[in-house]
């Protein structure tokens, strides 16, 4: 296809394109229904005989009417009562009722109950009222006492089964119920024994006492071993500075006599600092006596001291009595080293002693201990077991309950489902032909639309020019002829043809022709064919060499199909001579040219048919009459025989300037075109582009032809009042 510019508005094109696409699968579509309308009528009748086939070879039927309400299905709460649950439950209902199982039931209980009813097929069909709980149940049949009974008879059996599969369902869960009240009595015995064989076992009040002595006992021990560990450490402190601990001591015991006098102090205040008291010292308030001796002598020594910084200030140090009172304080202080040396062995015997009962008093915590650990763990034990046991009963006390609760729900449980309305009298059903036949009607019509766009898939017959666009985009379109209604032979285009929308489309493919970038060298014999008889190629190119003369370029009009070439009689001239002969020799060319009626349009007619007519078209004559053709003529216009008929055209066509091909739409199929066009293009033959003729002027890729109005001669009354308005377009 030839290159287009970028002209302005040409972003719309693909909008275009879309609304021609669709435009025209429509009027593929309206063809489609055109040709093969009686195959949907067809259709239709085939569906309404059916329908009516299948009424009328129906057998008489009888219909009896029931209704079930049904509140919903039935399962157990916390209470163990009954309530309704919409989901899934309706559908149950329905399948039930229409199940082979409740059939066969039916069938049964009529059978027992009415021996002398004669078994009848019965169909059961269940609807469900929209927006309530109400079963309809159509029960049809052939025989109209059989059907109400046998209706009566499911709706029992129904009702029954519901009920059984309750009570089957109450009983399984009663037994589940009672197991589990054995096995938590079981669990309660259990745990009562052994409550029972570890308190006969274990005296339990006596373990709870000793357990409280026990406790009692181990906090004096701690408390004890606190106590030494106190007086431990104060006799280290006191060993380690004898002087200071004397003297902490002497000042406790001034407080306390100061505090209360004649009264004497406590132990802790008594003791000495190693927390033992002299039994032989009653006047020196819980001291030892080394303790006592060293007080008086740091006493005495203080005495002694005062007495002689006193004299130093009388007499000098050689005094008399400056001497003695010197040697009385070293006497002293050497008494004095002895009492300490005295207390320091009084307080590491009384330290060992101290660390003695500690380890006696640890010793004691440890057993404590121990034993106050095994009478907790049996009271925690037997306060566990009691638990357990008081546990298990609740358990066995609360499951015995329920099962009372569930037995007395399940004895006063009704179902939910009831019968609402029994089986009507059975009535003759009368058939409804409106509906049956406008369901055959509709699914005649469906299905022959179906099988006509099944048919329409395999066709590929291209019906517009956006399908043969589609099918051969590398394909220039030089133009397209509409469709002409008329019967018969169409007639040729004359001036002021009054066929506007046919001329105009001619005067396009000339202008397509005229105007058509041809790469410098436009064509002057040019050939059209076509791929198939019947495409209406002789008309098109008889057509087009009118339109040629009729712009005022000497036109040469040849019948070059020397088989069935038929120009001579579009044009009612002889058929001979023509070119046949001019090939054979018989006489030249220009003996055989004829004019015709229309100015500038000369006519070279078939000749006579004769074999070999593709060896002929070969030949250097046809080269040479060629080469004189168009130095005589402007254009010389080659009407061929089709492609795919016989080889004349193949051979001939490589040896003019242009080929035009000619497709009829609507009838030519895509596939033959296709095989057409490639055989040319294997020849090496200049295609110049395609012309689709008989195209349709109802699509919307058309539409410029439809202003024929334009082109309507005026009337001559109305030619003065014309001509502004034809100066104005």
């Amino acid at each position: 296809m030839e290159n287009t510019l970028n002209l302005p508005g040409q972003a719309q094109s693909s909008t275009l394109s879309r609304i021609h696409e669709a435009s025209a699968k429509f009027q593929r579509y309206k063809i489609l229904l055109r040709r093969r309308w009686w195959f949907l009528l067809l259709t239709a009748s085939i569906g309404v005989c059916v329908q009516a086939l299948r009424i009328t070879g129906r057998p008489q039927e009888f219909r009896s009417l029931a209704k079930l309400v049904a509140g919903g299905q039935m399962v157990a709460n916390d209470n163990y009562t009954w309530r309704e649950q919409q989901a899934d439950f309706y559908g149950t209902i329905i399948e039930t009722v229409e199940s082979a199982e409740m059939k066969r039931r039916a069938l049964e209980r009529v059978r027992a109950l009415n021996p002398d009813l004669k078994d009848s097929e019965v169909d059961i069909r269940v609807a469900q009222t929209k927006g309530s709980a109400i079963f309809n149940i159509l029960a049809t049949g052939s025989e109209p006492r059989y059907t109400k009974i046998f209706l009566d008879s499911l709706l029992d059996e129904f009702i029954a089964f519901r009920q059984s599969i309750r009570e089957q369902a109450q009983g399984k869960v009663l037994q589940q119920f009672l197991q589990e009240v054995v096995n938590k009595q079981k669990v309660m015995e259990e745990r009562n024994d052994r409550l029972t064989k570890f308190s006969a076992a274990n005296n339990v009040i006596t373990i709870s006492n000793s357990n409280n002595t026990a406790a009692q006992f181990l906090n004096n021990l701690q408390a004890q071993r606190e106590t030494q560990r106190t007086i431990q450490a104060e006799l280290k402190l006191a060993l380690a500075n004898v002087d200071a601990a004397m003297q902490s001591r002497e000042r406790l015991l001034s407080s306390a006599a100061a505090a209360s006098p004649g009264a004497v102090p406590t132990p802790a205040e008594a003791a000495p600092p190693g927390g033992v008291k002299s039994e032989n010292s009653p006047g020196g308030m819980g001291m030892t006596m080394a303790e006592q001796d060293y007080l008086r002598t740091k006493s005495k020594i203080t005495e002694l001291r005062t007495k002689l910084d006193s004299l130093l200030l009388q007499f000098k140090e050689q005094h008399p009595m400056v001497q003695d009172v010197t040697e009385e304080l070293t006497t002293q202080k050497a008494l004095l080293a002895s009492y300490s040396q005295q207390i320091q062995d009084e307080m590491r015997a009384q330290m060992a002693d101290v660390e003695r009962r500690v380890q006696v008093l640890e010793a004691q915590i440890v057993e404590k201990e121990k034993e106050a650990l095994d009478l907790g763990a049996k009271l925690a034990q037997y306060k566990q077991l009691e638990e357990d046991a008081k546990a298990a009963k609740l358990a066995w006390e609360k499951m015995f309950e329920k099962v009372e609760q569930f037995t007395i729900s399940a004895n006063t449980q009704a179902d939910y489902v009831a019968i609402q309305e029994r089986a009507t009298a059975a009535a003759e059903n009368v058939e409804d032909w409106v509906m049956p036949i406008v369901v055959g009607l509709v699914a005649g019509i469906g299905a022959g639309i179906i099988i006509l766009l099944l048919f329409d898939r395999l066709d590929d017959r291209m019906n517009s020019f956006s399908e043969f666009q589609a099918l051969f985009p590398g394909e220039a379109v030089l133009g397209q002829v509409p469709e002409q209604r008329n019967r018969g032979d169409v007639a040729l285009l004359r001036p002021n043809d009054d066929r506007h929308l046919y001329a105009e489309a001619f005067r396009n493919v000339r202008s397509s022709i005229l105007f058509k970038n041809w790469q410098g060298k436009p064509p002057k014999t040019i050939l059209i064919t076509s791929a198939v008889p019947n495409e209406g190629k002789t008309t098109v190119t008889s057509n087009l060499a009118v339109t040629m003369a009729l712009a005022g370029a000497r036109v040469l009009l040849a019948d070059c199909d020397l088989r069935r070439g038929g120009v001579s009689e579009l044009f009612k001239l002889p058929a001979t001579p023509g070119l046949s002969e001019a090939l054979r020799g018989k006489l030249h060319w220009r003996d055989a040219v004829q004019e015709t009626s229309t100015r500038n349009l000369d006519l070279l007619a078939r000749g006579e048919v004769f074999d070999q007519t593709s060896e002929m078209l070969l030949s250097k004559t046809a080269e040479e009459m060629l080469k004189e053709m168009g130095e005589e003529y402007d254009y010389v216009i080659f009407d061929s025989a089709p492609v795919l008929v016989a080889d004349d055209t193949a051979s001939f066509a490589p040896k003019l300037d242009s080929v035009l091909f000619v497709v009829r739409m609507s009838s030519t199929m895509a596939r033959l075109s296709g095989k057409a066009l490639d055989l040319l293009y294997e020849r090496q033959v200049n295609i110049g582009g395609v012309i689709l003729n008989r195209s349709s002027s109802n699509l919307k890729e058309y539409t410029y032809y439809n202003y024929a109005s334009y082109y309507y001669a005026p009337v001559k009354g109305a030619a003065a009042s014309a001509e502004p308005a034809a100066a104005k377009s």
